[in-house]
């Protein structure tokens, strides 16, 4: 594997990203470890952040940032006052669609397998490694590999993917008033050069009985770590396995919900973009059973929107599609877009 030198900053993103948090045996998903509010994490003790703010904890953002993540996405007629799993108060606008907004388009390529995992966040080549993170399943690119989320000029490369289970947000609707939560949830995970993040997210459905098994995900789990002493683990067999990412991303999604938040695990740093597809991907209820085998539940609660802050107002804006940036078929003979 070719190697080259990174800057400490973006090495220090990478190594989070990657899943190797500072501390990170001493924080997980329990109530006992987040709360009922989904902001313990800010009380665990450790080295200061090193951020502007100076915080005097290092997960100190989890408890008093008003942009957190996951959150609840507001379909309904009426403004929401209160979050539906914590029931605080929380004034929770109707998402409205966003005109004239940036395209959407994820550019993701095929890529193979390697076993190399503790050099991949600094290998040039296009490779990908399985990935137990002792809090995620977890799929980690090459700084090589040329995925990437096009969102209008913004180039964000694509760094993972993990999974939650259950999904971490939420959707509101005039049915469903107090909230559709999914089985799982998806995130693929982009940085750009700067350090900006942008999140594209896809709730996984395991409520159709019939749906097949989605090869890609079962070859995740069948390579994933199972056990580990030490986080994160990285596969050690299964190298030259071919994975395509857009085989995880439904092929019609009807919006693409926009919100500025955070990251939905310490240090919970804000400034991150979400992007989440209002259609979830069908998978087979076993692939979720298999998933929480892992960890039964690693969804942090979701959080306040806290529209009413004067000094932090922030909506949720409606996208058109994803458009996914793919010629070839599908297995099944389907055009990918």
């Amino acid at each position: 594997m070719k190697k080259h030198l990174m800057r400490v900053g973006t090495l220090g993103i990478a190594t989070m990203l990657l899943g190797s948090h500072v501390g990170a045996s001493s924080w997980d998903h329990t109530l006992s470890s987040q709360g009922s509010d989904g902001t313990l994490w800010a009380n665990i003790p450790g080295p200061a952040s090193s951020n502007q703010a100076n915080l005097l904890l290092p997960y100190a953002e989890c408890g008093i940032g008003f942009h957190q993540s996951p959150i609840a996405i507001n379909l309904t007629s009426s403004l929401v006052t209160t979050n539906p799993k914590t029931f605080s108060v929380d004034n929770n606008p109707q998402a409205e669609t966003e005109r004239h907004a940036d395209r959407l388009i994820a550019q993701y390529a095929r890529t193979n397998s390697t076993t190399e995992g503790t050099a991949i966040s600094t290998d040039d080549g296009n490779a990908y490694v399985f990935l137990n993170t002792g809090h995620a399943v977890q799929v980690a690119f090459s700084k090589g590999y040329p995925g990437r989320l096009l969102v209008g000029r913004d180039v964000y490369p694509l760094v993972q993917f993990h999974f939650h289970t259950p999904s971490e947000h939420i959707v509101e609707t005039k049915s469903h008033p107090a909230g559709i939560q999914y089985a799982g949830e998806l995130h693929f995970v982009h940085q750009r050069e700067d350090g900006k993040l942008a999140v594209l997210t896809v709730f996984l459905d395991d409520s159709h009985g019939s749906a097949t098994e989605n090869p890609i995900l079962k070859m995740i789990i069948d390579h994933t770590p199972k056990e580990s002493e030490h986080h994160p683990a990285f596969n050690s067999t299964g190298a030259g396995l071919s994975l395509d990412p857009s085989r995880l991303i439904p092929l019609e999604s009807e919006h693409v919900f926009a919100y500025a938040g955070s990251l939905t695990t310490p240090p919970c740093s804000e400034g991150v973009s979400w992007y989440i597809l209002s259609e979830p991907s069908r998978v087979a209820p076993d692939q979720i059973q298999q998933l929480r085998k892992f960890y039964h539940s690693n969804s942090r609660v979701v959080q306040n929107t806290n529209y009413s802050n004067t000094n932090a107002q922030r909506t949720v804006t409606i996208r058109e599609h994803l458009h996914v940036d793919q010629d070839h078929d599908r297995d099944d003979g389907s055009k990918r877009y």
